[in-house]
C-alpha cells in the first residue's frame, strides 16, 4: 500500500497487502458476533415466555447491546493506538463472557448484562476489523474487501440465526444457543491471536494520537448523521417484524429463522454486490441507489403482509439492496478521514447504534398504536431524507 502523505500516519510497513487467509480470518471472526447480536430480534416472542416478562421489556436487550455497541469509538481508539489485533481480541474476549452469562442465566437482568457484554464485544470488533482491512487495501479495491468483511453480517443469519432458531423450536430452550455461540466465540478469538499478523500501524517513535480535526469536517459529521438516520429507519422496521407476521402469518420460531435464512440470502447478495460491482459502479453511487430502492421496498411491504407469496419476493429485494447500501457506504466512510480511519468507522457504528436505539424505544410503540402502515412510511421517509447527506460527503482518498 502506498504512503499516506502526512508523515504522522504513515504506515511503517504493510507487507504485501491484505491477502486473503488475512481477510478470511477477520471476517470469520465477526461471524459469532454477528448470530448473537441478530438472533435477539427474532427471539424477542421467546424469550417474553422463558422470561416472564412483556414486548416492551425484552425489547430492552436490543436498546441495552446498542447502547453498549455507541461505545466503538473507544474501540476505533485503541485500534489507532494500540493496534487492531488487540482490539479484535479484547472484542472477542468480551463476546465470550457475555454468552457464557447469557447461558448460565436463571433471570431477565443476568441476560441483560450478557448482552451490554454481547454490546460491548461489538464495539471493539466492528471497527478494529473494518480498519484492519481498509488500512491494508487500497481505496479502488476498498469495496471489494469491507465487502467481503460484511458478507459476515448475512451468513450470521444464514448459518447462524436460521438454525440456532430451529433449535429454539426444537428444544424450547434458549441456553444451548448461546453455549454454542460460546464455543464459537473461542475458537475465533483463538484464531485471531494465533494466525493473524499483528502489523505496526505508526513508526516505534511516533506518538500514538487520534487526529480529532479530520473528525470535525461538514462531511465527516455529514457521514455520522447519514449512518444514524439509515439504520434508525431500518431497526423501525426489523423490530417489530417478528411479532407483526406472527400476528399477521401466526408464524412460529422455526418459520421465523426461515426468514431470517431468507435475510441471509439477501444480504449475501448484497455484499457480494458490492465486493464485485461496487468499485466499477461507483461507491457513492451505489449507496445512493441501494437505499432509494429499499424505501420502494419498505413501502409495498404493508400491502404484501398478508400473502406470503408475495411478502417473501419484497423482503428479499429489501435486504439485499439495503446491505448492499450500507456495505457500500462503509467503504465510502473509510475514506472521509484516512488519518483516524478506525476513529471515523468507530464513530459511525456508534452513530448507527445511536439510531437503532431511537427505533428501539420508539418501534415497538409505533407499531402497537399505529400499526405497520405507519411504520413502514415512517421508515422510507428517513431513508429517503437521509440520501441528501451523500451530497456533502466525499472520500479523502
Amino acid at each position: 500500500m502506498q504512503e499516506e502523505a502526512q508523515s504522522h500516519v504513515a504506515p511503517v510497513s504493510r507487507d504485501a497487502g491484505l491477502t486473503t487467509p488475512q481477510l478470511m480470518i477477520v471476517t470469520g471472526g465477526r461471524l459469532a458476533l454477528v448470530a448473537a447480536f441478530r438472533i435477539i430480534y427474532p427471539l424477542q416472542p421467546f424469550l417474553t415466555g422463558e422470561l416472564g416478562i412483556d414486548l416492551r421489556t425484552v425489547s430492552a436487550l436490543i436498546t441495552v447491546q446498542l447502547a453498549a455497541s455507541m461505545l466503538s469509538p473507544i474501540g476505533g481508539g485503541l485500534a489507532d493506538t494500540r493496534g487492531e489485533r488487540a482490539t479484535m481480541s479484547g472484542g472477542l474476549a468480551l463476546f465470550a463472557s457475555g454468552t457464557l452469562l447469557c447461558a448460565l442465566s436463571q433471570s431477565f437482568l443476568a441476560f441483560l448484562i450478557g448482552y451490554v457484554l454481547v454490546g460491548l464485544a461489538v464495539a471493539l470488533y466492528q471497527p478494529a476489523g473494518q480498519a484492519y482491512l481498509a488500512a491494508r487495501t487500497p481505496y479502488a479495491r476498498r469495496g471489494w474487501a469491507l465487502g467481503v468483511f460484511e458478507t459476515s453480517w448475512a451468513l450470521g443469519a444464514l448459518l447462524g440465526v436460521a438454525p440456532l432458531m430451529q433449535f429454539v423450536q426444537a428444544t424450547q430452550q434458549s441456553a444451548p444457543v448461546f453455549w454454542i455461540l460460546l464455543v464459537a466465540g473461542l475458537a475465533s478469538l483463538a484464531l485471531v491471536q494465533t494466525l493473524l499478523p499483528d502489523g505496526q500501524r505508526r513508526a516505534p517513535n511516533e506518538t500514538h494520537r487520534v487526529e480529532w480535526q479530520e473528525l470535525r469536517t461538514p462531511g465527516s459529521l455529514l457521514a455520522l448523521l447519514f449512518m444514524a438516520l439509515t439504520l434508525c429507519a431500518y431497526d423501525l422496521l426489523q423490530i417489530v417484524q417478528a411479532p407483526w407476521l406472527q400476528e399477521t402469518l401466526a408464524m412460529n420460531q422455526a418459520q421465523l429463522g426461515q426468514l431470517f435464512a431468507l435475510a441471509g440470502i439477501g444480504e449475501l447478495a448484497g455484499s457480494l454486490g458490492v465486493a464485485l460491482m461496487g468499485d466499477r459502479l461507483g461507491i457513492r453511487r451505489s449507496t445512493a441507489a441501494g437505499f432509494l430502492l429499499a424505501a420502494i421496498c419498505v413501502v409495498a411491504l404493508p400491502f404484501a403482509g398478508k400473502h406470503q407469496a408475495l411478502l417473501l419476493p419484497i423482503l428479499l429485494l429489501l435486504y439485499l439492496t439495503f446491505e448492499y447500501a450500507i456495505v457500500a457506504s462503509f467503504s465510502l466512510v473509510s475514506a472521509v478521514a484516512p488519518a483516524a480511519r478506525a476513529t471515523m468507522l468507530a464513530l459511525s457504528t456508534a452513530s448507527t447504534g445511536a439510531g437503532r436505539i431511537v427505533a428501539s424505544l420508539v418501534a415497538p410503540s409505533l407499531w402497537l398504536t399505529y400499526g405497520i402502515g405507519w411504520t413502514a412510511t415512517i421508515t422510507a421517509a428517513i431513508l429517503c431524507m437521509s440520501l441528501f447527506c451523500l451530497l456533502v460527503i466525499r472520500p479523502q482518498e
